[in-house]
């Protein structure tokens, strides 16, 4: 019972000195105190402002610097040549490696008679790395590619493009099998 009588005075003094502490922010209101009765200076203007020439752009007519140029002879032909009957279906629904440049897509093999009429089917992977099957008359490619033939090495395909003027030409194509050098 002693020890208890004497752990209770002991308690009620240490939380007594625990409040009487010192100031833990005297140091902090010390500095503050020192820097408000320095001198005060001034801040000089920002520098003036000039306001840049302006420039209007008028290459945006020109060809993207991103495209490969065309030679001059090529641009001047076409401009030459007379109206062609070719159009691409704008009415026709789309297929879905339509969706993908040509240039993604590419031939990783072919499947033989996987109907009654003993058709060759090319697999070619698109641009996202999916294997699909393709056969003569499916479409690839943004330019309204139609494959014409397939054989065990390469797709050839006819793509229409435009060649300015309101004017559409036929560009054969052909898809080698990954792997085999052109």
């Amino acid at each position: 019972m002693m020890k208890k009588s004497l752990l209770l005075p002991l308690a009620v003094v240490s939380v007594l000195t625990a409040c009487v502490q010192q100031d833990p922010l005297t140091d902090l209101k010390a500095y503050v105190n020192e820097q408000d009765s320095r001198p005060k200076g001034t801040i000089p203007p920002p520098p003036e402002f000039i306001p840049p020439d302006l420039v209007s752009y008028t290459a945006s007519g020109n060809r993207s610097p991103f495209e490969v140029p065309r030679p001059i002879e090529l641009i001047q032909e076409e401009r030459a040549a007379p109206k062609s009957n070719v159009k691409p279906d704008f009415d026709r629904v789309k297929e879905y490696l339509e969706t993908f440049r040509i240039e993604n897509i590419t031939m990783v093999g072919t499947l033989n008679g996987l109907d009654e009429e003993e058709v060759l089917w090319a697999l070619v992977k698109d641009g996202q790395s999916e294997v699909h099957r393709v056969k003569v008359g499916n479409y690839l490619g943004r330019n309204f590619g139609r494959i014409i033939d397939i054989s065990e090495t390469q797709i050839d395909l006819i793509e229409i493009v435009p060649s300015g003027n309101d004017n559409w030409v036929e560009r054969p194509r052909a898809i080698v099998l990954d792997g085999i050098e052109q």
